[in-house]
């Protein structure tokens, strides 16, 4: 049996058309703190020049330097786990939305 492409996409559109479209009020609390973890997570980067430029060990710098190049991943896998899946595809969907509205008024 041979399996065109197309098929997986027609799958894959079907399943994704019974997915429910939540609000920002039915997700709840859980949604923001998901959102300033994310936010806060790139913050941390900017801690990077401060550790760099501190009277510390270079160890202390290295190890520091790394937890806070890594913090914005880590806090994407908590802010995820603790938004659960509806509230992070809410998230992606207005995002994208978002930079689609963008990216429409920068081409006029």
């Amino acid at each position: 049996m041979h399996m065109c492409p197309a098929d997986d996409f027609r799958e894959v559109a079907i399943k994704n058309a019974g997915e429910q479209a939540f609000s920002a009020e039915q997700i709840g609390w859980r949604f923001a703190l998901g959102t300033v973890l994310i936010i806060a997570g790139y913050g941390a980067w900017s801690l990077i020049p401060v550790v760099i430029e501190a009277d510390l060990e270079p160890s202390m710098k290295a190890a520091l330097s790394g937890l806070f190049g890594a913090t914005p991943f880590l806090t994407k896998v908590v802010a995820v786990a603790l938004m659960g899946r509806p509230a992070y595809s809410f998230l992606k969907r207005t995002t994208i939305q978002y930079l689609r509205k963008a990216a429409g008024r920068a081409q006029e």
